[in-house]
């Protein structure tokens, strides 16, 4: 999950938790006797919500509460819905500004659509994701055990270069897994 999204997420899953465990520590002592939390719960005007409720403000005061629990909820929710999106990509190019914007997962898609057509590789598979505010292309790529690693490598490592040509400028870092099958038999 990108930082700002996990760090809202935190923030707000521990401001719930803190005030639940005050609430219940409060409960828990005052039905054990417990003399300071007693007195201070003795000391609550048992009216006061009832008076609170008919005063002319509380409507106002309980829509701001529905709305900002509501914008902070759909803010949660939309956190979660695409968290590892990757933005386009504005690099040099040929518009009349003399940028291009293209999207990352394009790039992968069209690196992997070369190498599948390799018949050295059983899988290829590229993702563009953000991972933590890092922007990444992952390339990963299954070959059987009949190949040696660097007869493998060297066409991983030219699609890697390719990925790093075509992004050059950007933030954007590039991953290569390649993954052995095991030799049966």
């Amino acid at each position: 999950m990108n930082r700002l999204p996990a760090a809202l997420h935190r923030i707000s899953v521990g401001l719930i938790g803190l005030l639940l465990l005050v609430v219940g520590i409060g409960a828990i002592l005052w039905r054990a006797g417990v003399e300071p939390v007693v007195g201070w719960i003795d000391r609550f005007d048992a009216d006061a919500p009832r008076r609170i409720v008919e005063t002319d403000w509380w409507a106002a005061v309980l829509v701001g509460v529905v709305l900002i629990a509501t914008l902070w909820g759909w803010r949660l929710i939309v956190s979660r819905i695409r968290p590892g999106r990757v933005a386009d990509l504005v690099l040099d190019g040929s518009d009349g500004d003399g940028a291009m914007t293209i999207a990352p997962k394009l790039i992968a898609a069209a690196v992997a659509d070369d190498l599948r057509k390799n018949t050295i590789f059983d899988r290829v598979a590229a993702t563009a994701t953000d991972d933590r505010g890092r922007k990444i292309i992952r390339l990963t790529v299954t070959a059987p055990p009949t190949h040696s690693y660097p007869e493998i490598a060297a066409m991983v490592g030219d699609a890697v270069e390719d990925i790093r040509t075509a992004v050059d400028g950007s933030d954007v870092h590039v991953q290569a897994l390649v993954h052995l099958e095991k030799r049966r038999g």
